[in-house]
């Protein structure tokens, strides 16, 4: 997302997310995220991997998870980036699993809504049909 690698400050990247600054600042705060580098004035600035990490963050937010969820999960990740031994990378991959499995169950229980939102809404159309064929019947 960064234009040719460079660092962008944080209120470009608060745009191009579609999110507040102090969304951004609120999860440094809690440790979700750290941007690469401070400019000489202070400024916060993101590079590429730190925006996806906020992408990935505002993903899990958006269908639910909370920030305690988010945080296990990065930190798994990061361990997982990290690691040099096979135990802890099965470990970190097993736990990545099941997450996976929590968020299918999720999926499934959106489309599950979905299909009740949407035949609640056919019959609003036919009531609403209803409603005007009578009103034309009254000669209204």
């Amino acid at each position: 997302m960064s234009a040719g690698g460079r660092l962008i400050r944080i209120g470009e990247v608060a745009e191009r997310l579609e999110v507040s600054p102090r969304t951004i600042k609120y999860y440094e705060e809690i440790g979700l995220v750290e941007p690469e580098e401070r400019s000489a004035g202070g400024f916060r600035l993101y590079g590429g991997r730190e925006i996806e990490r906020l992408e990935r963050i505002l993903k899990m937010k958006s269908i639910g998870y909370s920030l305690a969820a988010i945080r296990e999960l990065l930190a798994v990740r990061d361990a997982a980036q990290e690691a040099d031994r096979v135990t802890v990378l099965r470990t970190a991959t097993e736990h990545l699993r099941e997450r996976e499995r929590e968020a299918s169950e999720r999926i499934l229980k959106m489309r599950e809504d979905l299909g009740r939102a949407e035949a609640l809404r056919e019959e609003l159309e036919r009531d609403i049909e209803l409603c005007e064929r009578r009103i034309r019947e009254l000669g209204a």
